[in-house]
């Protein structure tokens, strides 16, 4: 019998990895998953189980699953395009008030406009200024005051007006 969570963990490793093509048998089990390249995000586009009557219900709960994977990437595209993320542009502590007790640069709900300081990185007992490149509405503060942050590493998401 199809344990369905070990299909899905499966489907999920498929996703993170850069596999085309899958298929697998074993004894009256059959099953073959194909991917479609859909500019950089790969989704599967179908998946076949050949095993007994008994099964097809197991069928249709992995095919639901990688529909919800497919509407999953999309909202992922679509998301992007309205959210902006502000990332540490070096290793460093992050700081998002200019001094101990002092009001946070920022704070969740709030407008931010371009060249507004958002936070700072403390590198090499420098104190750099981040500051925002877009005009919205902080939506989350990624990282905790006094967190060490790398390079590359998203800080704050921006919700762009």
């Amino acid at each position: 019998m199809i344990n369905i969570k070990r299909v899905t963990k499966l489907i999920d490793s498929i996703y993170e990895n850069d596999i085309e093509n899958l298929k697998i048998e074993q004894k009256n089990t059959k099953i073959v998953i194909n991917k479609l390249k859909i500019s950089k995000n790969n989704i599967p586009i179908s998946l076949t189980i050949n095993n007994n009557p008994n099964l097809k219900q197991n069928k249709k709960r992995i095919n639901n699953k990688i529909e919800q994977k497919r509407i999953k990437e999309k909202s992922k595209i679509e998301h992007s395009n309205i959210y902006s993320t502000i990332i540490s542009p070096m290793v460093g502590t992050f700081y998002k008030s200019p001094a101990p007790n002092e009001t946070a640069f920022i704070e969740i709900g709030e407008k931010v406009k371009p060249k507004q300081i958002v936070c700072i990185i403390e590198a090499m007992k420098l104190m750099n200024e981040i500051e925002s490149e877009v005009t919205g509405e902080v939506v989350e503060i990624l990282v905790k005051d006094g967190d060490i942050v790398d390079c590359g590493q998203a800080l704050v998401k921006i919700k762009v007006k």
